[in-house]
């Protein structure tokens, strides 16, 4: 078994973030649903051209297939699941973007980011009732970001026993691409949620729901995304929730879920992700200061909410 964020957010995505956009002139907008890596999946066009419309959706459907092959853990040939078999990949040019993305996350989170716990997280998937001290200091020493070797074209690990998982920004990923292609063919004015949204310029009005499903707080998106990671959404055998800490701690977690707005789903993907394993918000309030979110939302367990 793999367990995976993604499968919370399916699962969830109705409770957690709800969407609404403006008509223009009244007029529907051309709509596409389905699944994409894992979660459901919902692109809205707005334009009276349906037929440049549907070519544009159908780049989209390429695109997500594309985002498949390359980071998915449940397709046996993706790029991914090639590294995580041999330790060493040549990478695609969008590979190679979203780990320059991912070194950067990483550095800006203090490395509570780190996509080099995958052993970690089927450790504790098959651990049953937990995992001794001893299986936690065997795992240290195949874990670390910093045990990634990362050159422009090409990916290896250091240590053998090594993988990845991309569960916590593959979706703002492949949501930011398939934003870009929409572009391309002419269709500014969107709005794709892939797990996570991300609005083009007309603006989306994002609801942030707690565990009840009721909502709490009302988010604008303009040029902008939104992504939700919720600790506790999916649960281990062990009773460990599906995000867990790089260094293999077990520190009890304080939020019920965060919220992030950035300008890309790449980035509010992996902050949420990381930004849920803080029991305070000195990292949040650091990451809004130097600009990289726009605006940070940590709801604590208790249903408290608490906006940085």
């Amino acid at each position: 078994m793999k367990p995976s964020r993604r499968r919370f957010l399916t699962i969830m995505a109705g409770c957690v973030l709800s969407a609404t956009a403006a008509r223009a002139g009244g007029s529907e907008p051309v709509r596409w649903r389905g699944r994409a890596l894992g979660a459901e999946a919902d692109i809205q066009l707005f334009g009276t051209d349906r037929a440049k419309a549907a070519q544009a959706l159908a780049a989209a459907r390429d695109t997500i297939l594309r985002m498949e092959s390359l980071f998915s853990l449940y397709k046996a040939n993706s790029a991914l699941n090639r590294l995580n078999d041999s330790g060493f990949l040549s990478m695609a040019p969008e590979f190679a973007r979203l780990m320059r993305r991912v070194d950067r996350i990483n550095r800006q989170t203090d490395g509570l980011f780190d996509p080099s716990i995958q052993p970690l997280m089927v450790a504790e998937a098959e651990a049953g009732k937990g995992m001794s001290a001893e299986d936690r200091r065997s795992l240290a020493a195949r874990i670390g970001w910093d045990k990634v070797q990362l050159q422009p074209a090409h990916i290896s690990f250091s240590r053998p026993g090594m993988a990845m998982t991309l569960n916590g920004i593959a979706q703002g990923f492949a949501t930011d691409r398939v934003s870009e292609v929409l572009r391309t063919h002419g269709f500014d004015s969107n709005l794709v949620h892939i797990g996570e949204f991300r609005a083009g310029t007309r603006n989306a009005r994002i609801g942030v729901a707690n565990a009840s499903g009721a909502v709490v707080e009302a988010v604008d998106l303009k040029e902008a995304a939104l992504a939700t990671s919720a600790p506790f959404g999916t649960r281990f055998l062990n009773g460990q929730g599906h995000i867990v800490r790089p260094d293999l701690t077990q520190a009890a977690l304080r939020w019920q879920s965060v919220t992030v707005k950035a300008d890309t789903a790449t980035a509010a993907d992996g902050l949420s992700t990381a930004l849920a394993l803080t029991n305070t918000p000195a990292l949040a309030e650091r990451i809004v200061a130097e600009g990289v979110a726009q605006a940070i939302w940590l709801e604590e367990q208790d249903g408290t909410l608490v906006r940085i």
